[in-house]
Protein backbone atom coordinates (compact mmCIF):
# COMPACT_ATOMS: atom_id res chain seq x y z
CA UNK A 1 0.00 0.00 0.00
CA UNK A 2 1.64 3.64 -0.62
CA UNK A 3 1.82 5.74 2.38
CA UNK A 4 -0.23 9.45 2.31
CA UNK A 5 2.08 12.14 1.70
CA UNK A 6 3.51 14.42 4.13
CA UNK A 7 1.03 17.50 3.80
CA UNK A 8 -2.10 15.02 4.00
CA UNK A 9 -0.93 13.59 7.07
CA UNK A 10 0.48 16.40 8.93
CA UNK A 11 -2.91 17.79 8.33
CA UNK A 12 -5.04 15.42 9.32
CA UNK A 13 -3.37 15.13 12.87
CA UNK A 14 -3.52 19.17 13.40
CA UNK A 15 -7.72 18.21 12.68
CA UNK A 16 -7.74 15.52 14.58
CA UNK A 17 -5.90 17.39 17.55
CA UNK A 18 -8.39 20.38 17.37
CA UNK A 19 -11.26 18.40 17.45
CA UNK A 20 -9.61 16.84 20.84
CA UNK A 21 -8.31 19.76 22.67
CA UNK A 22 -11.17 22.31 21.38
CA UNK A 23 -8.98 25.71 20.92
CA UNK A 24 -12.24 27.04 18.91
CA UNK A 25 -14.28 27.48 22.12
CA UNK A 26 -11.20 30.45 22.38
CA UNK A 27 -13.15 33.83 21.55
CA UNK A 28 -11.40 35.24 18.67
CA UNK A 29 -12.18 38.95 19.88
CA UNK A 30 -13.54 40.36 23.77
CA UNK A 31 -17.44 40.98 24.09
CA UNK A 32 -18.62 43.40 26.80
CA UNK A 33 -18.47 42.31 30.19
CA UNK A 34 -22.48 43.48 31.12
CA UNK A 35 -24.09 41.21 28.20
CA UNK A 36 -24.81 37.61 29.43
CA UNK A 37 -26.89 36.52 27.64
CA UNK A 38 -25.11 38.34 24.64
CA UNK A 39 -21.74 36.38 25.70
CA UNK A 40 -23.50 33.22 25.63
CA UNK A 41 -24.97 33.73 22.05
CA UNK A 42 -21.85 34.84 20.93
CA UNK A 43 -20.19 31.53 22.63
CA UNK A 44 -22.33 29.40 20.68
CA UNK A 45 -22.39 31.30 17.37
CA UNK A 46 -18.58 31.23 17.57
CA UNK A 47 -18.41 27.18 18.86
CA UNK A 48 -20.75 26.58 15.53
CA UNK A 49 -18.85 27.74 12.53
CA UNK A 50 -15.64 27.05 14.41
CA UNK A 51 -17.05 23.38 14.38
CA UNK A 52 -18.32 23.63 10.55
CA UNK A 53 -14.90 25.05 9.60
CA UNK A 54 -13.79 22.05 11.38
CA UNK A 55 -15.69 19.46 9.85
CA UNK A 56 -15.24 21.10 6.26
CA UNK A 57 -11.23 20.54 6.75
CA UNK A 58 -11.54 17.00 7.98
CA UNK A 59 -14.08 16.31 5.32
CA UNK A 60 -11.30 17.84 2.75
CA UNK A 61 -8.59 15.87 4.55
CA UNK A 62 -10.20 12.52 4.81
CA UNK A 63 -11.29 12.77 0.55
CA UNK A 64 -7.75 13.77 -0.51
CA UNK A 65 -6.57 10.56 1.64
CA UNK A 66 -8.79 8.09 0.13
CA UNK A 67 -7.57 9.28 -2.96
CA UNK A 68 -4.73 8.93 -2.19
CA UNK A 69 -5.31 5.35 -0.85
CA UNK A 70 -6.99 4.17 -3.96
CA UNK A 71 -4.05 5.20 -6.32
CA UNK A 72 -1.64 3.59 -4.15
CA UNK A 73 -3.75 0.67 -4.06
CA UNK A 74 -3.93 0.85 -8.26
CA UNK A 75 -0.48 1.43 -8.71
CA UNK A 76 0.37 -1.47 -6.23
CA UNK A 77 -1.77 -3.54 -8.54
CA UNK A 78 -0.14 -2.57 -11.38
CA UNK A 79 3.66 -3.10 -9.96
CA UNK A 80 2.41 -6.92 -9.07
CA UNK A 81 1.06 -7.74 -12.19
CA UNK A 82 3.66 -6.42 -14.04
CA UNK A 83 6.28 -8.71 -12.14
CA UNK A 84 3.73 -11.80 -11.74
CA UNK A 85 1.82 -11.45 -14.86
CA UNK A 86 4.25 -10.29 -17.30
CA UNK A 87 6.98 -11.79 -16.68
CA UNK A 88 7.37 -15.33 -17.52
CA UNK A 89 8.66 -17.94 -15.22
CA UNK A 90 12.22 -19.60 -16.46
CA UNK A 91 11.80 -22.73 -18.25
CA UNK A 92 12.70 -25.90 -16.25
CA UNK A 93 14.42 -28.97 -18.34
CA UNK A 94 13.89 -32.46 -16.18
CA UNK A 95 16.47 -35.00 -17.07
CA UNK A 96 15.96 -38.16 -16.02
CA UNK A 97 19.51 -40.01 -16.31
CA UNK A 98 22.16 -42.96 -15.49
CA UNK A 99 23.75 -42.52 -12.15
CA UNK A 100 26.89 -42.89 -14.00
CA UNK A 101 26.09 -39.35 -16.27
CA UNK A 102 25.48 -37.20 -12.60
CA UNK A 103 28.74 -35.30 -12.39
CA UNK A 104 29.47 -34.41 -16.90
CA UNK A 105 25.43 -33.84 -16.58
CA UNK A 106 25.99 -31.52 -13.94
CA UNK A 107 29.00 -29.63 -15.34
CA UNK A 108 27.29 -29.21 -18.58
CA UNK A 109 24.09 -27.65 -16.74
CA UNK A 110 26.30 -25.35 -15.59
CA UNK A 111 27.57 -24.22 -18.48
CA UNK A 112 24.30 -24.25 -20.05
CA UNK A 113 22.32 -22.31 -17.72
CA UNK A 114 25.67 -19.38 -17.85
CA UNK A 115 24.68 -19.55 -20.99
CA UNK A 116 21.04 -19.75 -20.97
CA UNK A 117 20.17 -17.50 -17.79
CA UNK A 118 16.32 -18.26 -18.28
CA UNK A 119 16.52 -21.68 -18.41
CA UNK A 120 17.00 -24.23 -15.87
CA UNK A 121 17.80 -27.74 -15.52
CA UNK A 122 16.77 -30.37 -13.26
CA UNK A 123 18.76 -33.83 -13.05
CA UNK A 124 17.30 -36.46 -11.71
CA UNK A 125 19.66 -39.93 -11.34
CA UNK A 126 19.05 -43.13 -11.14
CA UNK A 127 19.71 -47.00 -12.70
CA UNK A 128 19.35 -46.07 -16.58
CA UNK A 129 15.90 -49.29 -16.80
CA UNK A 130 14.25 -46.52 -13.72
CA UNK A 131 15.05 -43.65 -15.72
CA UNK A 132 13.21 -45.02 -18.80
CA UNK A 133 10.57 -46.79 -16.34
CA UNK A 134 9.61 -43.87 -14.94
CA UNK A 135 8.28 -42.55 -18.96
CA UNK A 136 7.18 -45.77 -20.34
CA UNK A 137 5.08 -47.17 -17.00
CA UNK A 138 4.79 -44.22 -14.75
CA UNK A 139 3.82 -42.01 -17.28
CA UNK A 140 6.29 -39.24 -15.79
CA UNK A 141 7.37 -36.56 -18.19
CA UNK A 142 11.26 -35.60 -18.89
CA UNK A 143 12.78 -33.74 -21.31
CA UNK A 144 15.57 -35.58 -21.49
CA UNK A 145 16.20 -39.12 -21.09
CA UNK A 146 20.21 -39.84 -20.94
CA UNK A 147 21.26 -43.71 -20.01
CA UNK A 148 24.65 -45.96 -19.57
CA UNK A 149 22.79 -48.42 -22.45
CA UNK A 150 21.82 -46.98 -25.60
CA UNK A 151 20.07 -50.10 -26.25
CA UNK A 152 17.06 -49.61 -23.33
CA UNK A 153 15.71 -46.29 -25.11
CA UNK A 154 15.72 -48.64 -28.57
CA UNK A 155 13.98 -51.50 -26.41
CA UNK A 156 11.94 -49.75 -23.83
CA UNK A 157 10.71 -46.16 -25.31
CA UNK A 158 10.87 -46.60 -29.48
CA UNK A 159 8.87 -46.07 -31.23
CA UNK A 160 5.95 -45.30 -28.50
CA UNK A 161 7.81 -42.76 -26.29
CA UNK A 162 10.38 -41.51 -28.70
CA UNK A 163 11.55 -41.68 -31.94
CA UNK A 164 15.31 -41.43 -31.83
CA UNK A 165 18.58 -42.06 -30.07
CA UNK A 166 21.54 -40.84 -30.19
CA UNK A 167 24.98 -42.97 -28.86
CA UNK A 168 27.05 -40.04 -27.44
CA UNK A 169 29.74 -41.61 -25.67
CA UNK A 170 31.84 -44.81 -24.57
CA UNK A 171 33.07 -46.61 -21.44
CA UNK A 172 34.47 -49.28 -19.94
CA UNK A 173 34.43 -51.75 -16.92
CA UNK A 174 36.87 -51.80 -14.07
CA UNK A 175 37.50 -53.36 -11.13
CA UNK A 176 37.83 -49.93 -8.02
CA UNK A 177 39.07 -50.69 -4.82
CA UNK A 178 40.65 -48.34 -1.62
CA UNK A 179 43.62 -48.64 0.45
CA UNK A 180 41.09 -50.46 3.07
CA UNK A 181 40.50 -53.14 0.13
CA UNK A 182 41.96 -56.81 1.82
CA UNK A 183 44.98 -57.46 -0.88
CA UNK A 184 44.67 -54.12 -2.57
CA UNK A 185 48.65 -53.64 -3.45
CA UNK A 186 48.68 -57.51 -4.57
CA UNK A 187 45.99 -57.51 -6.95
CA UNK A 188 46.88 -56.94 -10.53
CA UNK A 189 44.76 -57.61 -14.10
CA UNK A 190 46.34 -60.93 -14.29
CA UNK A 191 45.56 -61.98 -11.32
CA UNK A 192 42.36 -60.62 -10.24
CA UNK A 193 39.94 -63.50 -10.14
CA UNK A 194 42.34 -65.60 -7.65
CA UNK A 195 42.37 -62.52 -5.45
CA UNK A 196 38.69 -61.69 -5.52
CA UNK A 197 38.60 -65.69 -4.94
CA UNK A 198 40.61 -65.49 -1.43
CA UNK A 199 38.63 -65.81 2.13
CA UNK A 200 37.37 -62.66 3.57
CA UNK A 201 37.40 -60.68 0.22
CA UNK A 202 34.12 -58.95 0.16
CA UNK A 203 32.46 -58.04 -3.36
CA UNK A 204 29.67 -55.95 -4.08
CA UNK A 205 28.07 -55.28 -7.97
CA UNK A 206 25.13 -53.39 -9.43
CA UNK A 207 21.49 -55.35 -9.96
CA UNK A 208 21.42 -55.67 -14.05
CA UNK A 209 17.43 -55.23 -13.80
CA UNK A 210 17.52 -51.76 -12.44
CA UNK A 211 21.57 -50.73 -14.21
CA UNK A 212 23.27 -51.48 -17.36
CA UNK A 213 26.51 -51.40 -14.60
CA UNK A 214 25.04 -54.68 -13.41
CA UNK A 215 24.61 -56.87 -17.13
CA UNK A 216 27.94 -55.36 -18.16
CA UNK A 217 29.55 -56.72 -15.16
CA UNK A 218 28.47 -59.88 -15.80
CA UNK A 219 29.06 -59.92 -19.15
CA UNK A 220 32.58 -59.36 -18.03
CA UNK A 221 32.72 -62.14 -15.77
CA UNK A 222 31.68 -64.51 -18.63
CA UNK A 223 34.56 -62.80 -20.94
CA UNK A 224 37.18 -63.27 -18.48
CA UNK A 225 36.30 -66.75 -18.18
CA UNK A 226 35.65 -67.26 -21.73
CA UNK A 227 39.09 -66.25 -22.43
CA UNK A 228 40.77 -68.79 -20.55
CA UNK A 229 43.43 -67.14 -19.44
CA UNK A 230 42.87 -67.10 -15.59
CA UNK A 231 44.25 -71.31 -15.77
CA UNK A 232 42.32 -72.89 -12.58
CA UNK A 233 41.29 -69.61 -11.37
CA UNK A 234 39.28 -68.06 -14.40
CA UNK A 235 37.41 -72.09 -14.11
CA UNK A 236 33.36 -71.56 -13.36
CA UNK A 237 34.43 -67.76 -12.50
CA UNK A 238 31.14 -65.96 -13.40
CA UNK A 239 28.67 -68.11 -11.23
CA UNK A 240 31.49 -68.66 -8.00
CA UNK A 241 31.88 -64.81 -8.91
CA UNK A 242 28.09 -64.45 -8.40
CA UNK A 243 28.18 -66.60 -5.39
CA UNK A 244 30.73 -64.05 -3.90
CA UNK A 245 28.09 -61.34 -3.94
CA UNK A 246 25.74 -61.84 -0.92
CA UNK A 247 22.24 -59.75 -1.60
CA UNK A 248 22.92 -56.82 0.70
CA UNK A 249 25.56 -56.41 -2.01
CA UNK A 250 23.34 -55.95 -4.94
CA UNK A 251 22.68 -52.60 -5.43
CA UNK A 252 20.02 -50.32 -7.51
CA UNK A 253 22.51 -48.42 -9.11
CA UNK A 254 26.40 -47.16 -8.94
CA UNK A 255 26.02 -44.87 -6.46
CA UNK A 256 24.78 -47.20 -3.88
CA UNK A 257 27.46 -49.37 -4.96
CA UNK A 258 29.97 -46.99 -4.41
CA UNK A 259 28.53 -45.85 -1.27
CA UNK A 260 29.05 -49.46 0.10
CA UNK A 261 33.25 -49.35 -0.99
CA UNK A 262 33.70 -45.97 0.18
CA UNK A 263 31.77 -47.14 3.71
CA UNK A 264 34.24 -49.57 3.88
CA UNK A 265 30.87 -52.18 3.49
CA UNK A 266 33.01 -53.47 0.82
CA UNK A 267 36.36 -54.11 -0.80
CA UNK A 268 35.66 -54.73 -4.61
CA UNK A 269 33.27 -53.26 -7.41
CA UNK A 270 33.36 -53.41 -10.79
CA UNK A 271 32.16 -49.66 -11.55
CA UNK A 272 32.78 -47.63 -15.25
CA UNK A 273 36.42 -46.10 -15.30
CA UNK A 274 34.67 -42.47 -15.44
CA UNK A 275 33.03 -42.83 -11.90
CA UNK A 276 36.03 -44.68 -10.33
CA UNK A 277 38.15 -41.80 -11.64
CA UNK A 278 36.03 -39.32 -10.74
CA UNK A 279 36.05 -40.25 -6.88
CA UNK A 280 39.72 -41.21 -7.51
CA UNK A 281 39.67 -44.81 -6.08
CA UNK A 282 42.10 -47.56 -7.03
CA UNK A 283 41.80 -48.98 -10.88
CA UNK A 284 42.64 -52.31 -11.82
CA UNK A 285 42.05 -52.44 -15.46
CA UNK A 286 40.84 -55.58 -17.07
CA UNK A 287 42.04 -56.58 -21.10
CA UNK A 288 40.10 -55.16 -23.89
CA UNK A 289 38.99 -58.33 -24.85
CA UNK A 290 36.68 -57.82 -21.64
CA UNK A 291 36.05 -54.30 -20.70
CA UNK A 292 33.86 -54.20 -23.06
CA UNK A 293 35.10 -50.77 -24.34
CA UNK A 294 36.27 -51.97 -28.01
CA UNK A 295 33.69 -51.25 -31.36
CA UNK A 296 36.02 -53.44 -33.15
CA UNK A 297 35.44 -56.07 -29.91
CA UNK A 298 31.80 -56.61 -31.02
CA UNK A 299 31.80 -59.64 -32.11
CA UNK A 300 33.71 -61.31 -29.46
CA UNK A 301 31.71 -59.52 -26.79
CA UNK A 302 28.89 -60.28 -28.70
CA UNK A 303 29.91 -64.39 -27.36
CA UNK A 304 28.43 -63.31 -23.71
CA UNK A 305 24.99 -62.92 -22.50
CA UNK A 306 22.33 -62.82 -20.13
CA UNK A 307 18.66 -62.29 -19.14
CA UNK A 308 17.49 -58.92 -17.70
CA UNK A 309 14.13 -58.03 -17.23
CA UNK A 310 13.79 -54.41 -18.56
CA UNK A 311 10.31 -53.52 -17.84
CA UNK A 312 8.26 -54.45 -14.64
CA UNK A 313 5.73 -57.58 -15.53
CA UNK A 314 7.09 -58.25 -18.70
CA UNK A 315 9.62 -61.82 -18.87
CA UNK A 316 13.09 -61.76 -19.06
CA UNK A 317 14.93 -59.96 -22.08
CA UNK A 318 18.43 -61.63 -23.25
CA UNK A 319 21.13 -58.96 -23.68
CA UNK A 320 23.84 -59.53 -25.97
CA UNK A 321 27.56 -58.15 -25.17
CA UNK A 322 28.52 -55.30 -27.02
CA UNK A 323 30.32 -52.12 -26.50
CA UNK A 324 29.38 -50.02 -23.71
CA UNK A 325 27.53 -47.29 -25.42
CA UNK A 326 25.64 -44.23 -23.78
CA UNK A 327 22.76 -42.83 -25.34
CA UNK A 328 19.76 -40.16 -24.86
CA UNK A 329 16.72 -39.00 -26.41
CA UNK A 330 13.77 -36.88 -26.36
CA UNK A 331 10.47 -38.24 -25.41
CA UNK A 332 7.50 -37.46 -27.66
CA UNK A 333 5.51 -35.82 -24.96
CA UNK A 334 8.48 -33.85 -24.14
CA UNK A 335 7.31 -30.34 -21.86
CA UNK A 336 10.54 -27.69 -23.04
CA UNK A 337 11.37 -29.73 -25.88
CA UNK A 338 12.88 -26.33 -27.35
CA UNK A 339 14.99 -25.78 -24.98
CA UNK A 340 15.57 -29.68 -24.51
CA UNK A 341 17.25 -29.49 -27.83
CA UNK A 342 19.43 -26.54 -26.72
CA UNK A 343 20.92 -28.11 -24.13
CA UNK A 344 21.79 -31.24 -26.00
CA UNK A 345 22.95 -29.16 -28.46
CA UNK A 346 25.39 -27.51 -25.77
CA UNK A 347 26.19 -31.91 -24.43
CA UNK A 348 27.25 -33.39 -28.40
CA UNK A 349 29.39 -29.82 -28.94
CA UNK A 350 32.70 -29.50 -28.74
CA UNK A 351 32.36 -27.99 -25.19
CA UNK A 352 30.62 -31.08 -24.08
CA UNK A 353 32.92 -33.66 -25.23
CA UNK A 354 36.04 -31.47 -23.58
CA UNK A 355 33.70 -32.29 -20.57
CA UNK A 356 33.22 -36.16 -20.90
CA UNK A 357 36.78 -36.54 -21.78
CA UNK A 358 38.02 -34.74 -18.52
CA UNK A 359 35.51 -37.27 -16.50
CA UNK A 360 36.58 -40.20 -18.00
CA UNK A 361 34.19 -40.80 -20.80
CA UNK A 362 34.70 -41.49 -24.42
CA UNK A 363 32.94 -38.90 -26.23
CA UNK A 364 32.04 -40.81 -29.80
CA UNK A 365 33.41 -38.61 -32.53
CA UNK A 366 30.88 -37.83 -34.17
CA UNK A 367 28.07 -38.42 -32.16
CA UNK A 368 25.63 -40.99 -34.42
CA UNK A 369 22.05 -41.98 -34.07
CA UNK A 370 19.85 -44.62 -34.95
CA UNK A 371 16.65 -44.73 -35.41
CA UNK A 372 16.36 -41.32 -36.32
CA UNK A 373 12.85 -41.08 -37.35
CA UNK A 374 11.84 -37.13 -36.91
CA UNK A 375 15.03 -36.07 -35.52
CA UNK A 376 15.73 -32.22 -34.79
CA UNK A 377 17.07 -30.37 -37.75
CA UNK A 378 19.01 -28.14 -35.45
CA UNK A 379 21.23 -30.83 -34.21
CA UNK A 380 21.83 -32.53 -37.65
CA UNK A 381 24.94 -31.25 -37.58
CA UNK A 382 26.44 -33.02 -34.59
CA UNK A 383 25.31 -36.50 -35.59
CA UNK A 384 25.70 -38.82 -38.13
CA UNK A 385 22.96 -41.18 -38.85
CA UNK A 386 23.43 -44.83 -38.67
CA UNK A 387 21.14 -47.69 -40.55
Amino acid sequence: MIEPSAAVTSRTLAINSSLVYGFWMKPARPLPANSAWKVEKCYAQQARRKLRRAAALYAGAMSTLLASWRFGLRYGLLCLLSVTGCRKSPAEIVVFHATSLTAVLGDAAEKFQRDNPRIRVRLEPSGSQVAARKVVELGMRADIVAVADAGIIGKMMIPRHAGWNVVFATNEIVLAHKDHSKFTDEITTQNWPSVLGRPGVRLGRADPDTAPMGYHTLLAWQLAEKSGTYGDAGVNLAARLSGLCPKEHVTHDEAELLTLLEARAIDYAFLFRSTAEDHHLKITALPPEQNLSQPELAEQYASASVEVRMKQGDGKTRIMGGPITYGLTIPADAPHAAEARRFVATLLGESGRRLLGRRGFRPAKPAWCSPCTMFPEELSSLVVQRP
